[in-house]
């Protein structure tokens, strides 16, 4: 499969969006490629089954606050929207992330809000990447996850891509302030859910389901980076 998708084929990618605006989250998107894989050597695995048409909800574990433009460049044929809070919209820096499609939400209107941009994208066939534990972990490893992302599930009924990554907390765990530059990181793509199925089950089981789905990327991304680390080929 190619490193970098075709900037030709938007229409596919992300429905709805310019060329000029696909080709300029390309140029975004490539240079953050470029340095995770300079800083950490990057790899993703299993970029086959990122569905290449319609709408896609991806949901991973979150280590780090570099874990969107990880999971970002694994899904990049499919350009992606995040929501992010409204205070960090201002400046060049809000420029910036708006510019690449970032939607920003209100902290007053909490998850709803962020709820109804994300099923807005979703209607539109498009890619919306979400951290169903809420925050990132304190150690690295996964949470519990919040019952928030089965309103998406049941209104919108997207096809699911669980995503693991492993190595973000090691180059930038919460409270520090600044990441290491140095650093090996993997992510993972799961099998695919699919939404209706998931909308018609039980919350709890549809929650359970999804967090095993995550769990078991996460653990392949993570046996794949302890067998880099000790020199091994899986």
């Amino acid at each position: 499969m190619s490193p970098l998708p075709n900037p030709f084929d938007f229409r596919r990618r992300v429905p709805g969006r310019s060329f000029i605006r696909a080709a300029w989250w390309d140029f975004c998107a490539f240079i953050c490629f470029s340095a995770l894989r300079i800083c950490y050597g990057l790899r993703r695995l299993h970029r086959e089954r990122v569905p290449k048409t319609g709408g896609v909800l991806v949901i991973s574990n979150h280590q780090s606050f570099l874990d969107p433009m990880v999971n970002g460049v694994t899904v990049w044929d499919r350009q992606f929207t995040a929501l992010a809070r409204d205070s960090l919209f201002v400046g060049p820096f809000g420029w910036l992330i708006r510019s690449v499609s970032a939607r920003p939400i209100k902290r007053s209107g909490g998850d709803l809000e962020a709820m109804r941009a994300a099923i807005a994208e979703l209607d539109a066939g498009r890619v919306v990447i979400l951290y169903p534990e809420g925050a990132r972990s304190a150690d690295g490893e996964m949470t519990e996850f919040k019952r928030g992302v089965l309103l998406l599930i049941k209104r919108s009924k997207p096809t699911v891509l669980p995503m693991g990554v492993d190595g973000t907390f090691a180059a930038w765990p919460r409270g520090r302030k600044l990441p290491l530059l140095r650093g090996k990181v993997v992510c993972s793509c799961g099998e695919t859910l699919d939404g209706a199925q998931l909308a018609a089950m039980p919350e709890a089981e549809a929650l359970a389901a999804m967090r095993d789905a995550v769990a078991a990327a996460f653990a392949d991304a993570r046996a794949e980076r302890d067998a880099w680390s000790a020199g091994r080929r899986r």
